[in-house]
């Protein structure tokens, strides 16, 4: 390329890398820019504890009722503070501290596992690494009449994943399908005691 055409090219893609900038801030002026305003946060409001009065006879009142381990009672007549002693006062603090005391936490009870007293059986099929193999299992069991599971209930790849005929009460039940299964699937299966958790 001679150099005419070269300054030509480069004139060309300046002059509309301008106008790619500037034209766009000519056709829409200044923006508007919004901006939002920060609502104030209000401060945490201060805690005032009742005012509790004191007559000069022993008896205390209150503008509200203070529920604690002994109920006291409490009525709103309004008092002079002239006629408060500092025993009454006193008292006053000893209560005030008694409402404050934390409840004692409640410790969790060691829980011993539940025992299962009565025994149930289940027939394994098999062990599978497979999910594939353990769903075709499954699927082929139930098709033919047995209430058939599998350990864990979505197997996984790489896991030892194991299918179950049952589970029954009576182990007699089981033997009884064995043969069935042996027909049916060349396989007898294993009966063991079922786990419910397993």
């Amino acid at each position: 390329m001679s150099d005419q055409i070269k300054n030509r090219v480069v004139g060309a893609i300046v002059l509309f890398a301008l106008a790619v900038v500037f034209i766009p801030k000519i056709f829409d002026g200044e923006k508007e820019s919004q901006r939002r305003e920060f609502i104030a946060i209000p401060k945490k409001p201060i805690h005032q504890p009742p005012r509790v009065n004191i007559q000069s006879n022993g008896e205390s009142t209150s503008t509200e009722s203070i529920q604690t381990e002994s109920t006291v009672s409490i009525s709103t007549k309004k008092i002079a503070p002239s006629q408060l002693d500092t025993e009454s006062s006193v008292n006053v603090a000893k209560i005030s501290k008694e409402i404050n005391k934390q409840p004692d936490v409640i410790k969790p009870v060691n829980a011993k596992p539940v025992e299962i007293k009565a025994k149930a059986w289940v027939i394994r099929m098999g062990t599978f690494g497979n999910p594939d193999n353990v769903n075709a299992l499954v699927k082929k069991l139930r098709t033919k009449g047995f209430s058939a599971f599998s350990v864990p209930r979505v197997p996984k790849a790489g896991l030892s994943n194991k299918v179950f005929i049952g589970p029954e009460l009576n182990q007699n039940v089981l033997i009884k399908f064995q043969p069935q299964l042996k027909r049916e699937f060349k396989e007898s299966g294993v009966i063991e005691i079922y786990n419910p958790l397993q």
